[in-house]
């Protein structure tokens, strides 16, 4: 266990499984209390607090759902109520509708739009209000926001692209107050998401200089980064974790 967040509150959206329950492991064994949020995953966001717990940090989880308006503003104020205070903010909770935009339904536009883009500025809206300085706004983006690599991910980069611009503006507005805002773009990680093993990995992986996958730590890890003082001159700055995807 380490030391780097002690003491630290953090709010972290979707962080059932995947790159959010990394990230939750990973602030809890660095000392920060753990408040994490989930759609329709109760057991397994249970289970993340459970392990957390079970190893002697804090950790609870609570419902949410990012795709009704106010929801995420509701759940963040409860969680800031019972623990006085966040010290930092995940957002993390993403969903993708694979569909060309000629089919695409205003349902799944808005359901994409609703969790990637609105619940995010919904919890940056509060954390202006509410946070310290010294407090730490971190969006878990994708490296999607700055291109379309091919046909039924219109709606999914649109938001990573709105979401990470929101996140930069954020910097930009709340720097003088002493809240930071960074982004943390993903390329192909091994998730539920975008299996290793899914039907495009290989293709993938050829696109990538280091030949592989990206495992959901190596995003935590850049998260505690961004959460800690280590990065008390970092803000408004996108950080692609791709493998040299990007490069």
């Amino acid at each position: 266990m380490g030391a780097r967040l002690s003491g630290k509150i953090a709010f972290v959206t979707g962080g059932s499984r995947g790159i959010g329950a990394a990230i939750c492991h990973a602030f809890a064994d660095e000392g920060a209390a753990v408040v994490l949020t989930y759609g329709g995953s109760k057991d397994k966001a249970e289970a993340v607090a459970a392990a957390i717990n079970a190893k002697g940090g804090k950790a609870e989880a609570v419902s949410c759902d990012a795709r009704k308006a106010g929801e995420t503003t509701k759940i963040m104020r409860e969680a800031a109520e019972r623990h006085g205070r966040i010290d930092i903010l995940v957002n993390n909770a993403g969903i993708a509708r694979e569909v060309t935009l000629r089919k695409m339904s205003d349902e799944d536009w808005n359901d994409v739009m609703a969790v990637n883009v609105t619940a995010p500025f919904e919890a940056i809206r509060l954390a202006a209000n509410i946070m310290e300085p010294g407090s730490s706004i971190i969006t878990v983006g994708s490296i999607l926001g700055d291109r379309a690599p091919s046909p039924g991910l219109g709606s999914y980069c649109a938001s990573k692209a709105a979401v990470q611009m929101l996140t930069k503006a954020a910097a930009r507005e709340l720097g003088r107050k002493g809240l930071r805002a960074n982004v943390i773009q993903p390329g192909p990680i091994d998730t539920d998401m975008n299996p290793a093993d899914g039907e495009t990995a290989d293709l993938q992986r050829m696109m990538v200089p280091l030949g592989r996958y990206g495992k959901a730590g190596e995003i935590a890890s850049v998260a505690v980064f961004l959460a800690s003082d280590e990065s008390s001159y970092v803000t408004g700055t996108t950080i692609d974790v791709a493998g040299g995807m990007t490069a």
